[in-house]
């Protein structure tokens, strides 16, 4: 049987997140229009845009908005809640889904093993390239890294928008699921899109409605993996092609030379998109007890088979279906720990005796003896 490898990648670029938005999360801006916009960056005689004009008459970019001092989670801007990724008032006790990028930050930790550098947050990376990047994308400065400006093909943006292609706060995300098949170019999860040939390529996942400020076994993201056939993601494309809309297919954008296959022999990487079995040491995973089912843990999240049909996320994790993935492992913004890594890798000690988080969430055996 064909063990598939992909490591999880040491930096999750989400450069290459394709993520389809499959949730009614309150993510579509709504209120005063001049929370977000100047007409002609003048009031006064002052400009209203921070840091000179910006596009789309905007008064502040990316990093601007999701920036906050006083709030880690989420503060509120008239109506809309907006969903903060960079705490600049100190090390946060409590972040979103994807991390915080205050560790990675010039202004916080200055950490580069503990965040994704982007413009605006942080300075390059030490690591000029992603490791386990495709060669083919080292030619432009595309890829190379997302703290610097890139300017190289022009529908590909800097910094957060190197992954977050086409920010549309405005687009109507009522819809319980927008499908994989034929989604909006405004409907990915996250407007987290691919770069690629453009269109159709995006990641699959149900968004919790506060992104994780607050969650438990059933209040949480919900992701969509893909346990077949990867023998062909020898490419960036061929990736794409065969992982459809996944978040290691995202991951893949960036770190693609890690998702190998392998025939025979000893693991020499985790994989990812790996079905947890319902066998041996993983009998016990989540708390299945050999019941085949466990107890969902959101600070250890899992992909799905499928998210047809689905409309509230599950308080369970099906053994033997359900997939270890990137996000299972790593924080795609930031953590305290490094390689973004949901726990202190360094300190996960074997027979300890908490097989309920880190690696023993899944390896129960190996913490408790049996």
């Amino acid at each position: 049987m064909k063990k598939l490898l992909i490591t999880l990648a040491v930096m999750l670029t989400a450069a290459a997140l394709i993520v389809v938005f499959c949730g009614p999360a309150a993510a579509k801006v709504t209120g005063v229009c001049s929370g977000c916009h100047t007409m002609h960056n003048s009031q006064g005689g002052d400009p209203m845009a921070t840091g000179g004009p910006l596009a789309t008459l905007l008064t502040n970019d990316c990093v601007g908005c999701h920036s906050s001092n006083d709030s880690s989670t989420t503060y509120a801007l008239g109506t809309s809640t907006v969903p903060v990724v960079n705490f600049t008032g100190g090390a946060p006790l409590k972040y979103l889904a994807g991390g915080n990028f205050y560790w990675v930050a010039d202004s916080g930790g200055n950490d580069d093993a503990k965040g994704h550098n982007v413009l605006g947050i942080s300075g390059v990376d030490s690591l000029l390239f992603a490791p386990g990047g495709f060669s083919e994308c080292g030619t432009t400065n595309c890829h190379k890294s997302l703290a610097e400006e890139q300017d190289s093909i022009q529908e590909f943006g800097s910094g957060c928008q190197g992954c977050h292609l086409r920010p549309a706060h405005h687009a109507d995300d009522s819809a319980t699921v927008i499908g994989a098949a034929s989604p909006s170019i405004d409907g990915y999860y996250r407007f987290l899109s691919g770069h690629a040939t453009g269109e159709n390529r995006g990641v699959c996942g149900i968004e919790d409605s506060d992104w994780q400020a607050n969650y438990n076994a059933g209040d949480h993201n919900e992701y969509l993996g893909f346990s077949g056939d990867k023998e062909n993601a020898s490419s960036i494309y061929a990736a794409f092609e065969n992982l459809g809309h996944t978040m290691t297919a995202f991951c893949c954008g960036c770190h693609g030379s890690f998702h190998v296959e392998q025939s025979s022999g000893e693991w020499i990487r985790h994989p990812s998109d790996a079905v947890i079995q319902n066998t041996g040491e993983y009998a016990d995973a989540f708390g299945a007890n050999g019941t085949g089912t466990g107890t969902y843990n959101p600070l250890v999240p899992v992909a799905r088979p499928s998210l047809t049909d689905w409309t509230t996320p599950s308080a369970g994790v099906t053994l033997g279906t359900d997939m270890v993935m990137c996000l299972s492992c790593h924080r795609p913004h930031g953590s305290p720990y490094d390689d973004l890594l949901r726990w202190d890798y360094g300190n996960m000690i074997a027979g300890g005796g908490d097989n309920t988080t880190g690696c023993f969430a899944c390896h129960t055996k190996k913490d408790t003896g049996g």
